[in-house]
């Protein structure tokens, strides 16, 4: 079985597209469609369905996708072990986190890991801690920067760098940010601006005002924290923010008795997966290093 083909394969597998996978492997599209040709042509079984502009995975499509994941990644591995035997750090060093984390905490320490190795191939994937948690137990990436609120998968190993403050926020011309005292009762009769479900900082959000009696009413879903402090500054809500973000004249922040939120910001690798060479030197330049 080609190599080529079954990489081919997981592309389209993620993308969805045979265009947006051919950008991506730098092949033309027709390249794509001919490799996924001659792997369903040596395995016998259709392998997508093209419905319209769609792509959806076959039966026989999702029965292969986990083995074949499994195959490049130990490949992958392979070709590390063997960039790396020499004395210099070499080879690809994949990471995910989410783009707060990667801006307020990763950028620093990859600016000096770019210095002290410069041979590395640094790829690094932007999404949100929860969909990146489940991607490292997939084996997409080698390690990851997650926020956290509960406790990782058996699979997985933690180690914690960072707490992660968050506030809750208003716009200053919110009617919130004119009262003396805010409390959870006042604050719950207000619509909020939270990050969707299964995210870390909306996952604690609820968990804290649940202990006391409350549920958010939440007027509005906004992924990352840029666009969801842009929705809190134009009054359609308050939000809640790290505290990072929080430095910015359009808005208030309330403190708020009972509710203090906190995340941790964590290391995350598989416990089964062995590290390459690169990913050691990128571990011991975070702080507290534990490899």
């Amino acid at each position: 079985m080609d190599i080529n083909n079954l990489r081919a394969f997981i592309e389209v597998a993620d993308k969805r597209s045979f265009s947006r996978s051919a950008e991506s492997l730098h092949l033309t599209q027709p390249a794509v469609s001919k490799r996924i040709a001659a792997l369903e042509t040596e395995l016998s079984a259709r392998l997508f369905d093209r419905v319209g502009r769609s792509v959806h995975l076959t039966e026989a499509g999702n029965v292969l996708l986990p083995s074949a994941r499994q195959i490049s990644a130990e490949l992958d591995r392979i070709e590390e072990v063997i960039c790396n035997l020499g004395k210099s750090v070499s080879g690809k060093l994949s990471i995910g986190t989410s783009p707060h984390i990667g801006v307020t905490y990763l950028a620093p320490v990859l600016k000096q890991f770019r210095v002290e190795y410069p041979d590395v191939d640094m790829d690094i994937q932007f999404n949100n801690s929860m969909q990146t948690l489940k991607d490292i137990e997939d084996g997409l990436f080698e390690m990851g920067l997650c926020a956290m609120t509960n406790q990782v998968s058996a699979k997985l190993r933690e180690i914690e760098l960072w707490q992660d403050n968050m506030s809750i926020v208003v716009a200053r011309d919110h009617p919130l940010a004119v009262e003396s005292a805010v409390d959870a009762e006042l604050l719950m009769k207000c619509p909020a601006v939270l990050p969707p479900h299964p995210s870390a900082s909306r996952t604690q959000t609820e968990q804290v005002l649940a202990t006391l009696g409350y549920t958010p009413n939440v007027n509005l879903e906004v992924s990352d924290f840029d666009t969801l402090k842009m929705m809190v500054k134009i009054g359609l809500g308050w939000g809640l923010l790290p505290d990072a973000l929080c430095d910015d004249e359009s808005l208030h922040v309330l403190p708020i008795e009972g509710i203090n939120l906190q995340r941790r910001i964590s290391l995350v690798r598989h416990q089964d997966r062995t590290l390459s060479r690169a990913a050691q030197a990128f571990i011991k330049a975070l702080p507290n290093p534990v490899i």
